[in-house]
Order: C-alpha cells, then structure tokens, then sequence
C-alpha cells in the first residue's frame, strides 16, 4: 500500500473531478489523506479517503458578488503563509509516495514543491499553454472590471506575499494572480479529451488527457425532480459561483413564457426562488436540482460553460447554450460552438429573444445530437479514473 496526498480547493467544481480518482485509488488498495475544506469532508471520507482539514474560509472571495480572481490569489497567498509549516510538517512525518494537487491549488503545489515530492498536477479545465486562454492584457480587463483599483492592490499585495514565500519555500512569486494557475509538476491530468482541447497538439506526454472524471451524487438519487411532460425540457444552471445573477433567470423566464418547453431553473442558494414571482406550470424554479437526473431529460442546457458542466451534458448527449461568466468559461464556450455541440452567446447576447432563437436552432438541427454523441465517445475512449489512477501508480512506482 503507497500514500497518496491531494491537496485541492473546496470549490465543488474542483473538488468533485477528484472524487472518483481518490476512490479509484482507494479501491486498488492505496490509502489517499486528502487536505480540503470542512464544507466537502463528508464527500471526500464517502471515497474511503482520509479527511484533513484546511482551516481556511474562501466563503467570502468564492461568493462575492462579482468574484476576481486578484483577490482569491490573494487569500491563497496569505493561508500558504499561515498553514505551511505546519502542512509541511504534516507531510513530512506522512511520507506519501506521491502528491496529487490541483492546478490552482497554491499551497499544495509548494509544499510538493519543498518536500520534494513526485507530484501528479490535476486540471479539472482544459491544459493551459499559449493560445488557450485569451491574452493576459485582455484577462486582467476581465478580472479588474468594475474594481480596478482594489485589484490592483490585490495584486500588489499578492506579489508582496509570495516573494517572501519564495525565500522560504521552493516556490517562485507570483507576478500576477493568473500565475496562479499552473502546469507544473511530473505529470498532468486533464479532465477532458484531447478532441475538446484547443491545440491539443502543442501537449506532449506529460499531459495525460484522461477525460472527465464524473462522481455520481449521493443526494440527486433521492431528490424528487418536478413533474414532466413530453414537451422538450430546457435546464438552465449557472453553476455554485455565479448563480446570483436574478435578472439572467428573468430573462430565461421571459425566453420561454409561450409553453413550447419545459424549463428547469436551478438558482442556487444565493437566488430566492421566489424573487422569480409566480412561474407558469411549466416552469419549475429550485434552489438545487439533481442535475445529472435532469440532464437525462434535458432536450437543451444553458449554462454557464464550466467545464464540469459541460461534460456532464456531453455526458448526456445533451446540447448546450453557453453564457460564460469568467476565465476558462469563454474558452469552453468558444470550443461548444466550433465543434458543433451547441451556441456559444456573447455578453450582449444573453436577452430572452437570444437565449429563445439558440435554443431552437439547437432543437431543430438534427445533427448536433450526433456530434454531441461522438463528443461522448471521445471522452469515454480517454479512459477516465481508471486511466488517471494508473498514470499516478506509474508515478510512484518511478515509471512515468
């Protein structure tokens, strides 16, 4: 039996890609101590993984209004200052044979880094290289909008915090907040196939392209959805960090006023349900839905184009039209609409009549359902859990 240390953030959507790895790894016999938040114990122990915590509260950077990501950089900075050396300490006296840490995870990557350890790097996003993501000028005008200057003393402040980490740890500075996001490290698992990825050809074969790695949900088997017609149903979802944004649902709600669908609204827990006002029958507004559950009846998804999101659609079979909210998310929504798999809408585009005309164009083209198939089927060929737990059991045997 080898040791396997995970070090990830407590965000859902980097947290439920690691699910079934960890319990992939635990089923072959390896017993994996997983660092993460209290929020996502009772998900990480369901695995068979060991829990232990980081006592750090990402709450109020994760569900800010407007979240930047200066700012969360900056609260990663300030806890890896606070909680290394006693996580240091932890890992040395633990001994694994191998970290697994996600890409944005900070602190995990320095202490990989100082012990140095073999360390397997998990994209739960597209791999990151030239071209992928849009320039960094154009990033940081995204990031900075509408608080420019209290972004920039985040970034100052981030810069200021890490190089006193660098002359203590193995670790450079991080010159702005996307430095933040990394592809260090021995190996690297992407959570999507290499026919979702742009530029799939500028990875070498430290990239493993592994698919999504998809955990079922424990709370959607027993979750009643509503009560379903025939007519096609459209899910609507702008995931666990931006779902506070009532004047988009409003839109939906006005998008499909007529009847001709179903729709499903899930808001989240920053959205009252019923700021909506009073829904026709055919519409169903909830805080939470099952959405794997509700993706198996889907006729059309529109969300927020995380990456999750999307596989779980793709999953499914399930077109998508995307209205990306930040990052990665527009870089998702331009591959949804190149390969075919559904509409990608600009910022200006995100009014009923944009939201109601993508969704029947999806509805009526015959073949995108095809290529959402073949999509599918990529991802089913990258192998998955399994294949992501052997590249890291080849880590730690030295046979990378």
């Amino acid at each position: 039996m080898s040791i396997v240390a995970v070090f990830t953030l407590s965000a859902l959507g980097h947290v439920h890609p690691t699910l079934p790895i960890v319990a992939e790894l635990v089923r072959r016999g390896h017993r994996v101590v997983y660092y993460c938040g209290e929020a996502v114990r009772q998900k990480i122990e369901a695995t068979g993984a060991e829990w232990r915590a980081v006592p750090w509260d990402f709450t109020p950077v994760e569900r800010a209004p407007r979240p930047r990501l200066s700012a969360y950089a900056l609260e990663q900075a300030r806890c890896a200052e606070t909680l290394l050396p006693q996580l240091l300490k932890e890992l040395q006296d633990l001994n694994p044979a191998c970290v697994m840490v996600d890409f944005m995870c900070f602190w995990g990557r320095i202490v990989a880094r100082t012990l140095q350890l073999p360390t397997v790097n998990l994209s739960s996003s597209f791999a990151l290289g030239p071209g992928v993501l849009p320039p960094r000028p154009v990033l940081m005008a995204l990031d900075l909008a509408g608080a420019p200057l209290q972004g920039a003393r985040e970034v100052l402040a981030v810069r200021r915090t890490t190089q006193r980490l660098s002359r203590q740890y193995r670790q450079a500075d991080l010159r702005t907040q996307f430095d933040l996001l990394s592809m260090d490290g021995d190996d690297v698992l992407v959570c999507t196939a290499r026919a979702f990825q742009p530029h799939a050809e500028r990875f070498g074969e430290r990239f493993q392209f592994v698919g999504p790695s998809v955990a079922p949900r424990a709370r959607e088997a027993t979750t009643d959805l509503p009560r379903l017609d025939e007519r096609p149903l459209v899910y609507v979802s702008l995931g666990t960090v931006f779902n506070h944004k009532l004047d988009f649902f409003r839109e939906c709600v006005h998008a499909f006023a007529d009847g001709q669908y179903q729709v499903i609204l899930s808001v989240g827990q920053s959205t009252d349900p019923a700021a909506l006002g009073p829904l026709p029958p055919h519409m169903h507004a909830r805080a939470y839905v099952p959405q794997l559950d509700v993706l198996a009846r889907a006729a059309v998804f529109i969300t927020h184009a995380g990456m999750n999101s999307v596989s779980e659609a793709m999953a499914h079979e399930v077109p998508v039209v995307a209205v990306p909210q930040a990052a990665d998310q527009f870089t998702i929504a331009q591959r949804v609409a190149a390969l075919g798999v559904g509409r990608n809408l600009l910022p200006f585009q995100r009014r009923a009549r944009h939201l109601r005309a993508a969704t029947d164009a999806l509805v009526a083209d015959a073949a995108v359902r095809s290529r959402c198939r073949a999509l599918r089927q990529a991802f089913e060929q990258a192998g998955g859990p399994t294949r992501a737990a052997a590249v890291i059991e080849a880590r730690m045997a030295g046979q990378a």
